[in-house]
């Protein structure tokens, strides 16, 4: 019996001793601990993500209002700049202002959606009051509301004062906190200068020539005096165009609204986590000041600590400790947040969001999957002696029946041996079923455990050779389905598997692997069915992939969806196109590409800021969306523009019935602005014809895209269709490079003249040198010009314009067609100037006459700043002068007026025309000229045709006039006429 027994129990103990340490020494509990780590830091990231987004893109987008305070604190500064200079002691001057700041100030809290902004005016050197530990008092504003996500008041009602002078408290009708006061009151309290007061206000100062923007600064969290409710700010410097720094603007959240935001619960069941948003100040290893912590794990083991140092786990990776000790505690990953750019003042301070949660919680799964695993070996021990005892006992001769008893025993249920009348064998036959019980409640408990997991698995086994199988409890369960496992054969497993069929929806046939997409009461499940061939077995595994499936068709929607407008993007509306092209006219049949572009939504942009431009954009993609045909394809291409491809009609007239609607319907839609001014969608359209004008997918955007183009040159606000003829025509003129150059080596141009009237005398003080082309085959100015600019002979137009227009013009004056003193005005080629050599011969030839010249520039000569001034050096070398061309056309603005050094401007002909009955042209031109005059600029107004356009311009107060109403340009100098000269001498008197 000793030679049966000792064996058996060592092979007992051999098998039990392997078993622990395969699942205790094989590293198995210490994965479940860092996958635990690696959810908890995926999940961090996830709301860091989202916070860092807030931060950047919302929070503190401050652009219009500290645009709007910068206008206010200039004009100030100009009517009053006693007062600006001591506007912190000043109390007039900065309650202008600061009224002037409190509508923005109000707007930043309903835009931006946060608890806060503030004011702060100050001129003085504040590091110096810090260094002498003298600190005053600053006036300013700071509103809160405590619930931004709440709908706004009309009347402010929600907005309480904290820092706010009574009068303006009194104007606004906005309540005051408990611990209100009329200013920032440092000096009474002799408080130290808050860090969202100091430190942009002293970066702006030692870093003047960085953008704004480069300036801002998020500070810690903070809480005014007399106030309990603590908060972090983000800041920026308030600086005029002359450098000179007043103060800062800024907004606030509190910390009770980021808890709101960075919600704890999500890192654990228990909500016994934490969320901590640290600031930390130089190197990676030094400690974090806490500047929000959300969840009571952090404040349980480490009390109310507002700082910490963190140190990486020695035992977990992407983990860290809290004061490089183990603990009760474990952090995630330090995930930082990009706040600042490189080589900015603050590109030190970085914040970061770590996750804190107790390990207890983090490890509770590992554990008891732990202390169930420790219960089934000792008890699978426990059993197995036993049985080993039991059967060195009984161990008898009929071993041949109960090993065939055994065999054909069914694996799904424990062992039931039949009685062979011998006690012995009976007994050992017992405990075999005694044996296989134990087995099966250990698996039926490692199967609960199992099913504890928070993925769904099931598995299933086909011995062909012994013609057996097996399937774990919770198989068909996988799939939702509520079959029965009991006694289920291979061939009834095959017949139940078949009716999931229908529902794979991918296969791989090479790594027979399943995808099943089956649909429940509620929402589809995803299940992904693993089978392996091994010999004479097959072993299937079936999981829930539910939600990787969704996180991934999240991510596949947002690659092919424009996040702004839900439609599809550039990427998918080609994919679409393509496969649509593919499958050809079939499909297709009479098919339109209509490309539209939006009008004025750079207005929109700059007059009601970007949310207002991407509501016009979102308007307009719904509107596209819900008034195009079901079938068609409607995508956003780029910021303006979009793409609605109609197809599957037998005919054009069918679609051009469906544009036809749809452009009438989005004629009606409009966009409320803050004034409740309805503001109209307006939109110009391109339409390209499939297979009229092409079969091929790339030209028939460029056609859509020529058709756009004509009709913006006709007016905004329609659409028209492709014409083949102009198509060809504007080819033609771009293919017309002989005639060009014949143009350029006969000289064939001449230059007619424009008398510009001064408004004072009545006579003519200049004249414009105006080209006329001389071939019949490139009739005009912009043909021209087109063509030089394709073949890269901008130069040699240049190069014509100064020395033919001279010429010309020096005859004329030798006739004593024109007076001398007479100036010319010429235009210059924008980004085109003369080389060293032909300024020489230019200078030679017309030595005398160069202090006669206004060179002419526009907007688009603002992007070559040193060629810009090249220009005005030389004029000033010359004794010439500067005029800035077609102001108000949109092609120049104010940037331009800025950066050159003009004495003269010329208001565009189309602010010009009809100005006598519209107040709005009236009113912008009398600004300009206001402006002008300021800066000791001459105004022009061009495109004058009627005597009640030149009564408006003069009494606005223009020095000059041009324009048919007193002559056409022309070859040959004619007289004004005398009597519109009277005219215009008795509207001066």
């Amino acid at each position: 019996m000793k030679r049966i027994l000792v064996p058996l129990l060592l092979l007992v103990i051999l098998q039990v001793a392997v078993l622990t340490g395969l699942l205790f020494g094989g590293g198995v509990m210490k994965r479940l601990n860092q996958n635990s780590v690696d959810i908890i830091n995926e999940r961090v990231i996830n709301r860091k993500n989202y916070i860092e987004d807030e931060m950047l893109k919302r929070w503190s987008n401050l652009d219009s209002a500290l645009e709007s305070v910068n206008q206010s604190a200039q004009k100030l500064k100009k009517e009053d700049p006693e007062g600006f200079r001591k506007i912190q002691s000043n109390s007039s001057a900065s309650i202008k202002l600061l009224d002037k700041s409190t509508e923005e100030l109000i707007a930043l809290i309903r835009q931006n959606m946060v608890t806060g902004a503030f004011i702060v005016l100050n001129t003085d050197d504040l590091s110096a009051d810090k260094k002498a530990g003298k600190y005053k008092n600053k006036p300013g504003i700071c509103i809160r509301d405590y619930d931004p996500v709440a709908a706004p008041s009309e009347n402010n009602t929600d907005l309480l004062a904290e820092r706010m002078p009574s009068e303006l408290v009194r104007k606004w009708k906005i309540g005051m906190d408990t611990g209100w006061n009329s200013g920032f009151g440092f000096g009474d309290s002799q408080t130290s200068y808050y860090s969202f007061l100091y430190e942009p206000y002293m970066a702006a100062k030692e870093n003047p020539d960085l953008k704004t923007s480069d300036l801002g600064y998020w500070s810690p969290s903070y809480t005014l005096k007399d106030n309990t409710s603590e908060v972090i700010s983000y800041s920026v410097p308030l600086r005029l165009e002359d450098g000179t720094v007043y103060g800062v603007l800024g907004v606030e959240l509190s910390t009770d609204y980021l808890k709101k935001l960075i919600s704890f619960n999500e890192l654990s069941e228990n909500k016994t986590s934490a969320y901590i948003l640290g600031v930390q100040e130089g190197k990676k290893t030094d400690p974090f000041q806490n500047a929000m912590v959300s969840g009571p794990a952090y404040s349980m083991y480490m009390k109310q600590s507002k700082s910490m140092r963190l140190n990486a786990s020695e035992d977990y990776n992407n983990a860290y400790t809290i004061g490089g000790q183990d603990s009760d505690i474990l952090c995630s990953d330090i995930h930082y947040l990009k706040l600042y750019n490189t080589n900015t003042p603050f590109a030190d301070y970085k914040w970061a969001l770590i996750g804190v949660v107790p390990t207890d919680q983090l490890f509770a799964f590992s554990n008891k999957f732990s202390r169930t695993l420790v219960i089934v070996v000792a008890a699978l021990f426990i059993v197995s002696v036993i049985g080993v005892l039991v059967v060195s006992i009984l161990i008898t001769r009929p071993v041949i029946s109960l090993a065939s008893d055994v065999k054909n025993s069914d694996p799904n249920r424990p062992i039931v041996l039949s009685k062979t009348g011998i006690n012995e064998l009976d007994e050992l036959g017992g405990s075999f079923e005694k044996l296989s019980s134990a087995v099966f409640e250990s698996a039926r408990k490692f199967a609960q455990i199992l099913r504890m997991a928070s993925i769904k698995i099931g598995g299933f086994e086909i011995d062909k050779k012994e013609n057996r199988f097996f399937m774990t409890e919770d198989f068909f369960s996988v799939f939702h389905c509520d079959k029965k496992w009991d006694n289920m054969s291979t061939e009834e497993f095959s017949e139940s598997m078949h009716q999931f069929a229908p529902y794979v929806s991918r296969v791989n046939e090479q790594d027979h692997i399943y995808i099943f997409e089956i649909p429940t009461e509620k929402d589809p499940v995803w299940i992904r069915l693993s089978i392996q061939f091994e010999d004479d077995k097959i072993v299937g595994l079936a999981e829930d992939i539910t939600k990787e499936t969704l996180e991934l068709k999240k991510m596949e929607y947002e690659r092919d969806y424009d996040l702004l407008t839900n439609i599809l993007n550039r990427r998918a509306f080609n994919a679409r196109l393509d496969q649509l092209f593919h499958e050809g006219e079939g499909v297709l049949k009479k098919a339109a590409l209509m490309m539209i572009d939006l009008d004025n939504l750079k207005f929109l942009n700059d007059t009601y800021g970007h949310d207002f431009g991407d509501k016009y954009i979102q308007k307009t993609a719904a509107g596209l969306k819900n008034y195009s045909p079901e079938s068609s394809v409607v995508a956003r291409m780029s910021g303006d523009e979009f793409f609605v491809f109609f197809y599957g009609y037998d005919t054009k007239d069918e679609i051009r019935r469906e544009i036809k609607q749809c452009w009438s319907r989005m004629d009606e839609e409009y966009l409320e602005l803050p004034n409740k001014q309805k503001f109209r969608l307006r939109m110009s359209g391109g339409i390209a014809w499939y297979p009229d004008n092409t079969t091929d997918y790339t030209m028939l955007i460029k056609y859509a895209d020529f058709a756009m183009y004509k009709v913006k040159k006709r007016g905004k606000g329609r659409y028209g269709e492709f014409d083949s003829e102009s198509y060809v025509e504007d080819a033609y003129l771009l293919q017309n490079k002989e005639e060009l150059n014949h143009l350029i080596e006969e000289e064939l141009i001449e230059y007619y003249f424009q008398p510009i009237i001064d408004v004072a005398t009545g006579e003519t003080f200049a004249f414009e040198a105006l080209m006329r082309s001389r071939l019949d085959s490139i009739p005009t100015v912009y043909e021209i010009l087109s063509l030089a600019k394709q073949e890269s002979k901008l130069y040699e137009i240049e190069r014509l314009t100064w020395f033919k227009s001279m010429e010309s013009f020096v005859e004329l004056m030798h006739s004593n067609a024109v007076k001398k003193g007479t100036r010319i005005f010429i235009n210059s080629i924008p980004n085109q100037d003369l080389d060293e050599k032909d300024v020489e011969w230019f200078e030679f030839q017309y030595g005398e006459y160069l202090d006669l010249i206004v060179q002419e520039i526009t907007e688009e000569e603002r992007g070559n700043r040193r060629m810009q001034a090249k220009k005005e050096e030389r004029m000033r070398r010359w004794g010439g002068s500067i005029a800035i061309d077609d102001y108000g056309s949109g092609y120049n603005n104010e940037h331009l007026l800025l950066s050159v050094s003009a004495q003269y401007l010329k208001i565009d002909m189309k602010i010009i025309r009809d100005i006598h009955i519209d107040h709005n042209k009236q009113q912008i031109v009398k600004n300009i000229i206001y402006y002008a005059h300021e800066r000791q600029i001459k105004i022009i107004a061009e495109g004058v045709e009627t005597y009640e356009e030149m009564q408006t311009v003069v009494r606005l107060g223009a020095d000059y006039i041009q324009g048919y109403y007193f002559a056409k340009p022309s070859l040959l100098i004619q007289d004004i006429d005398e009597q519109k000269k009277k005219k215009l001498l008795e509207l001066r008197r």
